[in-house]
């Protein structure tokens, strides 16, 4: 009876493991949108640089869209860019990440639920053949 037991135990494993890998893609959608907030973060840091050097150039009575001030704000955007494009490879990486946990998790349990169903048929098999002895 053994074997009919721990298939009782293996579909509670295999539902744990099942609630293991959507809370693996739940951890991995926060991360995906910490890196999104990032982002965001990164843009308006871009334009409140954009428009500090802007002010800084017409109080100066220079042209915010020429010369220095625009190659300060083509610096500017150039770094923020790199960050934004980082931080969307996060976004990616850590998805993916989560999908595989996941992808992972719901493999162990599909293998837990066949070790299951074999060790029940071994124990009807088993049941069987002592019934057959005696009998």
């Amino acid at each position: 009876m053994s074997g009919l037991f721990a298939g009782n135990v293996a579909k509670t494993e295999a539902k744990a493991l099942v609630t293991q890998g959507a809370y693996a893609k739940v951890q991995a959608r926060s991360e995906v949108l910490k890196y999104k907030q990032q982002g965001v973060a990164v843009m308006d840091n871009i334009l409140a640089t954009q428009a500090t050097i802007n002010a800084r150039a017409g109080a100066g009575g220079i042209d915010p869209l020429s010369g220095s001030a625009r190659a300060l704000a083509l610096y500017a955007q150039k770094k923020g860019a790199t960050e934004i494009y980082n931080s969307r490879d996060g976004e990616i990486i850590a998805f993916g990440a989560g999908e595989a946990r996941a992808m992972q998790y719901g493999l162990q349990a599909k293998a837990t639920l066949k070790r299951a169903q074999a060790e029940t048929v071994g124990t009807l098999f088993e049941i069987g053949f002592k019934a057959a002895t005696l009998g």
